[in-house]
């Protein structure tokens, strides 16, 4: 199967209204379908792409009132590339970027780009483990921001993992990972935050698992929060512990699952009305009812710190549903709805200010996409979007519709 560009990969941890491209950049192409498996090009070490789109967007700013339609033009490439070096040892090295231009709001023209970078290694047949970095910037998601303004975000991760298979059946693991975000204009909104994980497995022999994990992160916000109805400064550090079940179940090539349930405690060093204690976890369904069609769901909940909001958390609770249906070898069609509610448990404003409104928001997007590959290395996609979003705050509600087509070549 394509992998997903990197730049949108990593992306995907922003909220759902932040993508902009994302109907015609997620496309499972019929070639990623049983019915045309035989028309995938061979595996290369090397994947180059270079694509070029433009969207159409009747409410840019996403402000309550409209009026904000523009036009957007995109200009990208990117490069994987797998090597072996010796043995059983090989590298990952991958790089993507895009140029977006605006016709009307000019002041939020930008670049945005993710790099990454694995060493993948294995010592005998028990060992195992990758040790990578990560780099994105990106545009803060205009949904929050609701103004016409370039804001960086900039997030950069290094993580290892490990994992020893005791037995055939049986197996053990643990990682590291530490991420560091800031945004150029908030600088309150910087997080560092460092988790460790230890897991163990059931392994069958078909490569279903089933066990337990546990996570513990510690979050650093080195810059305090103002707040400035009290006019004061408050600290975001927090520490989370997540005890979940975890496992993955494949029937074959037509169904594949993967569960994470557990709960979550997350505690402030200062404020502990803004804890969060509850269930979280993330399922998640693939299906192939037919050689030519794919369903797909999912369903989570979770403590999520965001920056394009903040350094503290929102409590996010969500469901998607996606189709799709590779018509022809060449065609195929899609269509996709997410909801997400965020609750802004963690606002420091909300526990500090006696009578501050919880922000309780509930956001919808509807995808439709058509995608064609006229001939080997080319794919040309449209898509079609609605979204909105409902808030108990005044003037954050909102309405869009946005047409996009986009080409890109591939080799």
């Amino acid at each position: 199967m394509k992998k997903t560009p990197l730049l949108l990969a990593l992306s995907l941890v922003a909220p759902a209204a932040a993508q902009a491209f994302e109907t015609t950049d997620t496309f499972r192409w019929p070639r990623d379908f049983p019915a045309y498996a035989d028309t995938a090009p061979p595996a290369r070490p090397t994947d180059i792409f270079f694509r070029a789109g433009i969207m159409e967007d009747s409410n840019v700013l996403r402000l309550e009132t409209g009026g904000t339609s523009d036009r957007i033009m995109r200009f990208g490439a990117g490069i994987a590339h797998t090597q072996r070096i010796v043995g059983r040892q090989s590298v990952r090295l991958e790089a993507a970027g895009d140029y977006y231009k605006y016709d009307r709001f000019s002041a939020i023209d930008h670049f945005a780009y993710g790099l990454r970078g694995e060493w993948l290694w294995e010592v005998g047949n028990q060992l195992s483990g990758t040790l990578g970095a990560t780099r994105v910037r990106r545009q803060a998601d205009l949904s929050e921001l609701q103004r016409a303004v370039r804001d960086m975000i900039t997030d950069s991760r290094y993580y290892g993992t490990a994992g020893y298979l005791i037995t055939p059946s049986f197996r053990v693991r643990g990682g590291l990972d530490h991420t560091r975000g800031e945004r150029d204009l908030r600088a309150e909104a910087e997080l560092r935050r460092t988790s460790v994980t230890a897991g163990a497995d059931y392994v069958s022999p078909l490569g279903n698992t089933l066990g337990a994990e546990v996570r513990r992160t510690t979050g650093d916000a080195p810059v305090p929060e103002f707040v400035a109805p009290t006019g004061t400064f408050i600290n975001n550090d927090f520490r989370e512990t997540e005890a979940s079940i975890v496992g993955a179940y494949a029937l074959g090539t037509t169904l594949r699952t993967s569960l994470r349930f557990g709960r979550t405690n997350r505690e402030y060093s200062q404020l502990p009305g803004r804890d969060f204690s509850g269930t979280s976890g993330r399922a998640t369904v693939d299906w192939l009812p037919a050689p030519r069609t794919l369903l797909s769901a999912s369903v989570y909940r979770e403590p999520r710190s965001v920056l394009d909001i903040a350094a503290t958390h929102v409590t996010t609770s969500g469901i998607t549903f996606g189709a799709a249906w590779a018509t022809t070898a060449k065609v195929v069609l899609s269509a996709r709805f997410a909801r997400e509610s965020r609750d802004a448990t963690g606002d420091v404003t909300a526990v500090l200010v006696p009578g501050t409104a919880l922000r309780e928001e509930t956001v919808r997007v509807w995808r439709f996409g058509l995608g064609w590959e006229p001939q080997r290395h080319w794919e040309i996609g449209f898509g079609f979007d609605m979204g909105e979003r409902d808030s108990n705050i005044v003037g954050r509600d909102y309405k869009y519709n946005a047409f996009m087509a986009n080409v890109a070549y591939r080799y």
